[in-house]
């Protein structure tokens, strides 16, 4: 069967299903295993959908071998996988417990009722609280 054919018949590529059958046979095994628990937070990871892949180590610009080595990969909620820097070391996104978001003009973690949303945000929300805006 082409891939086309298969694109058609899957309603969407063949690369991306085959992509998310192999994620969700490997949450099943996850859960059949006990070992659904999220490296950061140790709390269990519930959905497919929330299951991240994540190395504990950072590899990028440091070692290939860090990359493979599986007993530096660990899985945890996407929430919590966050990348370990940005160029020249600065942490890219700051996650704090559930419920809040960092506050660039507090400097600190607020409720995220207190933020507006914005769809341009990995996280949903502006980057500063309705208190601390700039504009305001």
């Amino acid at each position: 069967m082409s891939n086309t054919k298969k694109s058609a018949t899957l309603g969407m590529p063949h690369g991306t299903a085959a992509n998310r059958l192999r994620k969700l046979l490997l949450f099943d095994a996850l859960k059949r295993h006990a070992e659904n628990r999220c490296y950061r937070c140790h709390k269990l990871i519930y959905a497919v959908e929330d299951l991240s892949i994540e190395h504990i180590k950072p590899w990028e610009g440091v070692s290939a071998d860090l990359f493979w080595d599986l007993s530096n990969v660990a899985f945890s909620h996407l929430r919590c996988n966050v990348p370990h820097s940005y160029q020249g070391g600065v942490p890219l996104r700051k996650v704090g417990p559930e419920g809040t978001a960092w506050c660039t003009g507090c400097k600190k973690f607020e409720s995220v009722e207190k933020f507006c949303k914005s769809e341009t945000r990995w996280n949903g929300l502006q980057k500063y609280c309705r208190y601390s805006r700039p504009d305001r």
